[in-house]
């Protein structure tokens, strides 16, 4: 099964090679764009996670994935996982994927090259000393994807992802009844964007009160919830 997006026009760093990936469904894309941003994997969905881990919202969603069988990948920050080091060694242990999404969340356009690299690196190191693994994939704050960072990124052996469907888990648009009718529009291929940390910006709490019925809807998609570990195999 193949879960891909490549980027396979972009100046690649040399221990990056797309060709070597599980048969891929390659496209062509702007050298500015990501690595991954949707797939064509059969009857798969991904779910993804961002701005966690949070104490008060990460339990709770992996207590509904895991009731309804369903994988993710969780793209958190470094200051927060330095923090509640015991919630990323749960997100691993329930089968789920670790994401970078830097070490405290600046805008990547507001920051020095010099900064922008520190910031891949030092969620690496964190994520690294709490898993024993160094993360395989990366997301920039905001999705604004810079140079310096995918460099980086592709540097430390992290492929770029971004997503093709969100479902806006924030400010004005992010209600309940929102958040709802887009989880409903899902389609096999997406990869989705939700929140499971910064309450104060995020709606984690409506995306975790709307996933039960659209995970009991997967099935009757013929959809199935996968993590971007599952699709792409262990890392060698």
């Amino acid at each position: 099964m193949s879960f891909l997006f490549v980027n396979n026009k972009m100046q690649a760093s040399p221990d990056f090679n797309p060709v070597s990936l599980p048969p891929p469904m390659r496209r062509v894309i702007s050298p500015v764009n990501p690595d991954l941003i949707d797939t064509n994997a059969g009857h798969s969905i991904c779910l993804t996670f961002d701005d966690g881990p949070d104490p008060a919202y990460t339990p709770k969603i992996l207590d509904v994935l895991a009731d309804y069988d369903a994988k993710a990948t969780f793209f958190v920050l470094g200051e927060a996982a330095s923090r509640f080091p015991h919630l990323v060694e749960q997100i691993v242990k329930a089968g789920h994927a670790i994401g970078n999404h830097t070490y405290s969340h600046r805008h990547p356009w507001l920051m020095s090259t010099e900064e922008a690299k520190q910031e891949v690196s030092q969620a690496s190191k964190v994520l690294k000393n709490i898993t024993g693994s160094a993360p395989r994939w990366f997301r920039p704050p905001f999705g604004r994807l810079r140079t310096a960072m995918r460099e980086q990124a592709h540097a430390e052996q992290m492929m770029t992802v971004l997503w093709n469907r969100s479902i806006i888990d924030w400010g004005v648009f992010g209600t309940k009844a929102g958040i709802s009718r887009r989880l409903d529009k899902i389609k096999a291929g997406d990869i989705v964007l939700l929140h499971d940390g910064r309450p104060e910006h995020n709606r984690p709490g409506l995306t975790y009160q709307c996933l039960p019925q659209f995970l009991r809807r997967l099935a009757d998609k013929s959809l199935i919830a996968h993590n971007l570990d599952e699709i792409f195999g262990e890392k060698k």
